[in-house]
Formats: C-alpha cells, sequence, structure tokens
C-alpha cells in the first residue's frame, strides 16, 4: 500500500482582515504561533477551541477550477474527480478518518493532479481562548473583536457567527492580503505562510458574488506534492484539517479573536496491489 502525504494550505476564512484593513500586513504574510506573549500589532495562530461548518463540494483537478476570469468554477474542462457532493458537516468529514475513494467507475483522465477545492456553507461557528499576561482572554458570542478578558480560566469559551461579505470592507479599501490588485469584493488572491490560494464567495447558483448573497465561499489550493492518477487508478483521500485561530493585539491587551487560515494535510493512499 503505498501513501502520498500533500500538505497544503487553504484559506480559511480571514475575517479579521475586513474589520481592520490597516494592520501591517503584505500579500505573502507569515503568521506564526502564539507563544504566551499578547501580539503587537500582528497576529499568531492559537487551535480553535470549537469550530463548526458544513461542507457542500470537494474536489482534485488538474487545473485551476476557478481562474480569475471566470464568474463560475468549470470543473469539466479542468479535470477534475469529485470526491464529495452533498452537505455535510465540516467535524466529521474533515478530521482525517473520512475516506474519499476514487476507483475505475470514475473514468479519471490520466494526469498530474494539482489542485484540491472545497466549497463550504457561509457560515462559520467558532470559539477560542488565549492565555497571555496573566489573564485569559476568550472570545464571546458578540463577534471576534469582542473579547472577554478574565483572571480566571473559562473552560468553555463562548461561541460566535461569522460570515463572509466582501473582501474589500465596507468602505471599498485594498485588502493588503490580496495580490490581486487588493482583492475584488468576491475574490481574493493570496500567498499565505508561503502557500498560494484563493477564495471566491458564490451565491445559491455558485455564481460569484459578494455581499449579503453569499451564501457559499470557495476555496482553491495548490497540491504539494502533486498526485499522479490514470485509468488504473484505485485508493482513497484522506484530508484532516487544522482548526486555528488568530489572535491579534496591541502588546498590551487582545484585540481579537478570529478564523484563520484553513490548513489542510491531505494523503492519498493507493490500494493497487
Amino acid at each position: 500500500m503505498k501513501v502520498i502525504s500533500i500538505f497544503n494550505l487553504i484559506l480559511g476564512y480571514l475575517a479579521f482582515v475586513l474589520f481592520n484593513l490597516n494592520r501591517p500586513l503584505n500579500s505573502s504574510a507569515i503568521i506564526l504561533n502564539c507563544n504566551g506573549d499578547i501580539p503587537k500589532k500582528t497576529a499568531c495562530i492559537i487551535k480553535a477551541s470549537s469550530f463548526n461548518f458544513k461542507i457542500r463540494k470537494i474536489d482534485i483537478c488538474q487545473k485551476n477550477p476557478f481562474p480569475n476570469y471566470l464568474n463560475k468554477a468549470d470543473f469539466i474542462k479542468s479535470q477534475c474527480i469529485n470526491l464529495l457532493n452533498k452537505t455535510v458537516s465540516g467535524k466529521n468529514y474533515l478530521d482525517g478518518n473520512k475516506k474519499y475513494y476514487i476507483s475505475k467507475d470514475l473514468n479519471i483522465s490520466q494526469g498530474e493532479y494539482k489542485y484540491i477545492s472545497i466549497i463550504l456553507e457561509n457560515k462559520f461557528l467558532v470559539s477560542g481562548k488565549y492565555k497571555a499576561n496573566n489573564y485569559f482572554w476568550t472570545t464571546s458570542k458578540e463577534g471576534p473583536k469582542n473579547i472577554i478578558q478574565s483572571k480566571n480560566d473559562i473552560s468553555i469559551p463562548t461561541k460566535y457567527l461569522t460570515k463572509l461579505t466582501n473582501w474589500r470592507g465596507k468602505k471599498d479599501t485594498n485588502n493588503k492580503y490580496c495580490e490581486n490588485n487588493g482583492g475584488t469584493p468576491s475574490r481574493c488572491d493570496i500567498q499565505y505562510n508561503g502557500y498560494k490560494m484563493s477564495a471566491i464567495g458564490l451565491d445559491s447558483d455558485f455564481i460569484a458574488t459578494s455581499g449579503e448573497k453569499t451564501k457559499f465561499m470557495f476555496f482553491v489550493s495548490e497540491l504539494n506534492p502533486l498526485v499522479f492518477l490514470n485509468k488504473n487508478s484505485e485508493g482513497y483521500f484522506n484530508i484532516n484539517l487544522e482548526k486555528n485561530l488568530e489572535v491579534f493585539g496591541n502588546g498590551s491587551f487582545v484585540q481579537s479573536i478570529s478564523i484563520a487560515p484553513f490548513k489542510l494535510n491531505t494523503k492519498f493512499i493507493s490500494e493497487i496491489q
């Protein structure tokens, strides 16, 4: 049995950049793990206490299914293999235990598969906490900027619901994370921690959109390493999502705890004897 490990990063949500576009960040930002200090005018990464969302679709493709000149993903011309095409909870389907099988019945096009894409419902219910400066800083139901400060540990931090509506914010300002000229209202192309990815808002018909019509989020990233498949390939993919949050502060106080970019660890296990 052959195992091919794939490490790739998919843009999670970056809601934190939408409420403050003046942070000293750039499109190829490197965000480090938190180390017990309060970050100063930057962000650091912690593990989420809870992270709930729903998946609509997962594909692997030979070509990018959603280049910037399209307003809807093209899975046929991009020679994609569909791994999931129904609404399910992300809890049990991106935990590394679910097996996404491929088989000869799929009429697999021979070649290198370079991309993974995921469509999620545009609703994310998260919570988290961080200990720094002898205080516990936790999320509240009011959103990522309304942080609770406590001397005592809060074992179960409160969840909040967040959605994406516009990559450029209410004031139509360049998003410093987006390499495509500051982003468009619906799309952000980014290099984050050394990996390229795109995030596009979709309406109920899966067409690129922004604002309150944004029902889904489309994420696409490059696989590394690539996976070579042909019509005789058999096996399955495992996908594990590291559910992280980003802590932002001024050096003395935590100002926000928000969703961090999705980090996916993917393996292809060949079952050809």
